[in-house]
């Protein structure tokens, strides 16, 4: 058989012609043209992790199997990949409804029969719309399904351990932990007022790993949630997973908002204690403490100020028990020399269950400067995938553009956020799985012997506009489907599926 075209009818004059250029002429073909190429790449690590198939088997779907024209695996692909490739909106599904990339990445269908008419009236053609990726969200909004969906983002980081690393588990990894806000606007449920970010937000408490690059989990709590907000209870079942799945020890780490005694002492009491290392607000009883070694710093900065600088900092182990602490624990000072135009150290505080011998205080800080790093990722997150948390009470007006017999609202606005949220979660799994594989093709061959970020250097929007922002021209020919993309994005793509093919068989998820 040979090529085949859709034609389109386009109501335009004969050229666009720019005036900067007399000798340019823009003019419409009816060809299959894309401008996403990528997403084949983001259908095959979803086809080499297992993923999709493992969320379907675990997925409550509500729909009439009769009235199914996109299988559940179709509807989870179509989000992933929109998400993945920066169409936050659901209406983009629509737009890009016959771009014969997505539509070739999404569909179950074999050959080039995701590009050809459909055969019944049950069969997909094209992308899914935008009202049924509505009602994807709103059975995802189901508890059942939460907890599959918040599950498939720990299993991603396994896979990475399994797939990419070649291994069963790590023996240690650091849990991070920490917030921040996702702005919304309208009427969201549980969209509040932030005083200290001046903004209507959620805040939902987010759990990953600056070793691996991924993000366990999202919890999306109230926009007034203070930091520290159920992080006691959600702590403890991320722990209980990640040491039963993905590594052999853990070391909790996090900001100056969650180390409460409550939460200290669960890490403590656990039948496998938690390692941890928080830092601590600066206030009055640990400013005293700290008095003399501070003043000292400043006597040593004063007559050596050039060798006091070069040294970098000082920390001084301190043993403290505040008032509403059960017992006393470790905390230590790091005093940090003044900037070039500052007068004055900056000092705070660390507190550890580490064993000095075990972490020194020296080992302890280069451990906890590397939050850094998970903040980075916080933040490539949020302006990569940019998470439009949008669902609202208000009942749906149209239906295949008709009005619908019974208007009726989404059945729980804040749950349905939640399921959002953990999609843009999960496309940011998937998104660092290709992204790892691209630093690696391009730094070492084969397996790399060690786990995590062999390169900061690419971020998650250089990679999405280097690998999966490619144009293409695809045509059909015996039965083939056939993806002419630019040469150097050849070369890019080449080096990718080279070293995804040394990567051995399909991991297994059990």
């Amino acid at each position: 058989m040979g090529e085949t075209e859709t034609h389109i009818d386009v109501e335009q004059d004969e050229f666009i012609r720019p005036t900067f250029n007399r000798s340019i002429r823009v003019e419409a073909r009816p060809e299959r043209l894309s401008a996403d190429a990528g997403v084949l790449m983001m259908r095959e690590v979803m086809e080499r992790t297992g993923l999709i198939d493992w969320i379907d088997a675990g997925f409550d779907d509500l729909r009439r199997a009769n009235q199914v024209t996109h299988s559940l695996p179709e509807l989870l692909r179509t989000q992933l990949i929109l998400l993945a490739q920066g169409w936050t909106c659901a209406d983009a599904a629509d737009h890009l409804r016959d771009d014969p990339a997505f539509r070739l990445s999404v569909s179950d269908r074999r050959q080039d029969v995701p590009l050809r008419p459909p055969s019944t009236p049950h069969t997909a053609d094209g992308l899914a719309s935008q009202p049924t990726l509505s009602r994807l969200l709103a059975a995802a909004a189901e508890p059942g399904n939460l907890a599959v969906l918040k599950e498939a983002n720990l299993r991603c980081a396994q896979q990475h351990c399994r797939w990419l690393d070649g291994r069963q588990r790590y023996a240690r990894i650091t849990l991070d932990v920490d917030s921040l806000p996702v702005l919304v606007h309208g009427q969201q449920s549980g969209a509040l007022y932030n005083g200290y970010y001046h903004a209507t937000c959620y805040h939902p408490l987010v759990l990953g790993s600056a070793d691996l690059g991924h993000i366990f989990g999202a919890i999306l709590r109230p926009g007034n949630a203070h930091t520290a907000d159920g992080a006691r209870t959600d702590l403890r079942q991320y722990l209980d997973w990640i040491e039963t799945h993905l590594a052999w020890e853990v070391t909790v780490r996090g900001d100056a908002g969650f180390p409460a005694d409550d939460l200290l002492c669960l890490l403590e009491q656990r039948l496998r204690p938690a390692s941890y290392v928080f830092r601590i607000r600066n206030y009055k009883p640990l400013q005293q403490l700290a008095q003399p070694y501070v003043q000292r710093y400043l006597q040593d900065l004063g007559q050596r100020p050039e060798q006091m600088r070069q040294q970098g900092f000082r920390t001084h182990e301190l043993g403290y028990q505040a008032k509403d602490w059960k017992q006393r624990r470790r905390v230590v000072l790091v005093i940090v020399p003044p900037e070039e135009e500052e007068l004055l150290p900056r000092s705070f505080y660390l507190i550890t269950n580490f064993d000095t011998r075990a972490m020194p205080a020296a080992e302890l800080l280069a451990l906890y400067r590397q939050r850094g790093t998970y903040e980075q990722q916080l933040g490539d997150f949020m302006h990569t995938l940019t998470p439009h948390l949008s669902s609202t009470t208000r009942p749906q007006s149209h239906y295949r553009g008709q009005t619908p017999r019974q208007r009726q609202v989404a059945r729980d606005v804040f749950n349905t956020n939640q399921a959002m949220l953990s999609l843009n979660v999960l496309a940011h799994n998937l998104l660092n799985l290709g992204r790892c594989i691209a630093e690696r093709a391009q730094t070492k061959p084969g397996r790399p012997k060690t786990h995590g970020r062999q390169s900061a250097a690419m971020s998650l929007r250089t990679f999405r506009q280097r690998y999966l922002k490619v144009p293409a021209r695809v045509t059909l020919h015996s039965r083939r489907v056939w993806i002419s993309i630019a040469p150097a994005a050849a070369v890019l793509w080449h080096n990718w599926w080279d070293y995804l093919q040394r990567l051995g068989s399909l991991p297994m998820i059990d």
